[in-house]
């Protein structure tokens, strides 16, 4: 009988819950085109950047993507940063958990929105998550935040090439000879170069940043305004205060509070500043904070005193040793078996000419995965999975997770074949996951047992830092090709059976083959399609 009135119990409460209207049904509508006079940029909704979703935790959301494009492309979206908890199927990554959507045909993806925090969306085919992204936020009733947020809503950072089509960039990527068609030539806030920012004086707001970058790892700030960061990734963590500048990589989010002075006018820059690479002239974007539409913006932005960025060294410095940490107990790492995990997966990322010495791909253990050697699948790697098929899957790309297994992932960095390290920004599908430890030069497993840091924050993104021969150093040259050059450790808990993405986020690294897929406890795969009313 008492299991009996538990059950009754729990049935009563989920009721509840649905009559209260806590959990809601939200259907949004994403059509994706080209922009005027252009076959190449592409928006959602004829916007950039996409529309915001918002929605509270545990609610279904329901997304119908149409692909109106007059050519032959084919378009994903991925929701990134939302678990799909046995919605796997609904992850948004074409040939791995669904096949891309043909020009004229559309795709819903229903899922439930969890977890709470700042996440965003964007386009998982080529270089279309250039233009082609937006934010979610998905709100927690119980935690609400007692702050208004910055009316413009999220600020959102992506970069620009400047009279480049994005179709010839993705060409000259996988082409035979290789052709980079540079670095880009703009950063903008919310799609634009001079963005202003209009608050009142004495006030605290609350701010969400979000790195829509394609290429760029860039560093924020605002001066005069120093930021106290809240959340990270949509997890929360302690606040840390009196942050001059942020770095934030793309498919980075990051919430921060700020307080404007007791004035009745201001203005002062924020600027985006990008490292960790040699960046182009005036690639910079500084935007603006007033004070009130009485405040007046100066004809010329250059005259405004800039905000203190850290350089790549202080930002090296912060990540290894000021790190953001959980906020909730329930969300501390786990210790492990003496410090060590039930597994731990070493990934060398290399870059090395293809077989014809002409083309160049990104490298995992010596393995390379483009989404070309899918191209001629009839149906998505997880549907075979979920059918007992494994004949078509990339055993060279994939590794294997076992249920509830407690598990270590290495990223060791090497240097690419200019004679230079370059950064990694990796995120993980269907996870989240804590940073470990970093480190310099090559991985050493018997000296790197225990974490270099006290509670670090849960996250789905983490920085594979260039800890030597970074562009800035001198003694980079050819020769190094293939040196080590730092490596970052996570660590995470295999408790979401699927085929999930692990991959750099710099749009060309990850087109150019620095993917991999984690085969996660397949014998507790279940794939929930969840009404859409």
């Amino acid at each position: 009988m008492s299991s009996y009135l538990f059950c009754l119990f729990l049935f009563l409460l989920y009721v509840s819950r649905i009559s209260s209207g806590i959990i809601n049904r939200h259907t949004f509508n994403f059509t994706l085109a080209y922009a005027d006079n252009s076959t190449s940029v592409l928006l959602v909704n004829n916007q950039f950047p996409g529309p915001t979703i918002r929605v509270n935790v545990d609610d279904v959301v329901i997304v119908h993507i149409h692909n109106a494009l007059h050519t032959m492309e084919e378009v994903t979206i991925h929701f990134h940063g939302m678990l799909q908890r046995q919605t796997s199927h609904m992850d948004g990554v074409g040939f791995v958990s669904q096949m891309p959507i043909p020009c004229g045909r559309t795709f819903t993806h229903v899922f439930q929105a969890f977890p709470a925090g700042t996440h965003m969306y964007h386009s998982h085919a080529g270089l279309q998550a250039v233009t082609a992204f937006g934010t979610i936020i998905v709100d927690d009733p119980m935690r609400p935040w007692e702050m208004p947020e910055a009316p413009s809503g999220p600020i959102a950072i992506s970069d620009e090439w400047s009279g480049v089509d994005r179709l010839t960039q993705e060409n000259g990527l996988m082409g035979s000879p290789f052709k980079w068609e540079g670095e880009p030539s703009n950063l903008l806030i919310n799609g634009q170069k001079n963005f202003v920012l209009t608050l009142d004086p004495g006030r605290t707001y609350l701010l969400r940043l979000v790195g829509g970058t394609s290429l760029s790892t860039v560093v924020f700030g605002i001066t005069q305004h120093p930021m106290t960061v809240v959340e990270v990734d949509g997890k929360l963590v302690v606040p840390k205060k009196n942050m001059t500048s942020i770095e934030i990589a793309s498919g980075q989010r990051y919430v921060v509070m700020i307080q404007t002075k007791n004035e009745y006018t201001g203005v002062y820059a924020m600027q985006a500043s990008i490292r960790w690479r040699l960046s182009a002239a005036n690639s910079s974007c500084i935007g603006i904070v007033r004070y009130g539409l009485q405040s007046t913006v100066p004809a010329n932005v250059s005259s405004l005193a800039l905000p203190s960025l850290f350089n790549e060294t202080e930002l090296l410095l912060f990540s290894f040793r000021e790190r953001y940490q959980s906020l909730l107990p329930t969300e501390k790492m786990p210790p492990g078996n003496e410090g060590r995990p039930d597994l731990e997966i070493v990934l060398v990322a290399t870059q090395d000419y293809t077989a014809d010495g002409k083309g160049i791909r990104w490298y995992t253990n010596n393995a390379t995965f483009d989404m070309q050697r899918l191209k001629n699948l009839s149906t998505p790697l997880l549907m075979d999975l979920y059918n007992g098929n494994e004949q078509n899957l990339p055993q060279d790309v994939v590794y294997t997770l076992g249920n509830n297994q407690l598990v270590d992932i290495v990223i060791q960095n090497t240097v690419a074949l200019n004679g230079v390290c370059e950064s990694h920004p990796m995120h993980m599908h269907g996870h989240k996951f804590w940073i470990h430890s970093y480190g310099t030069g090559s991985y050493s497993p018997e000296d790197s047992i225990w974490p270099n840091t006290r509670d670090p924050g849960l996250r789905d993104s983490l920085m594979v830092y260039a800890s030597s021969y970074a562009y800035f150093y001198p003694n980079r040259n050819v020769s190094n090709h293939r040196k080590p050059c730092g490596w970052t450790k996570l660590r995470m808990i295999a408790n979401n059976p699927g085929l999930w993405m692990f991959h750099c986020h710099i749009g060309a690294h990850s087109y150019m083959g620095m993917n991999i897929l984690l085969k996660e406890d397949i014998e507790h795969l279940s794939m929930i399609y969840l009404q859409q009313n």
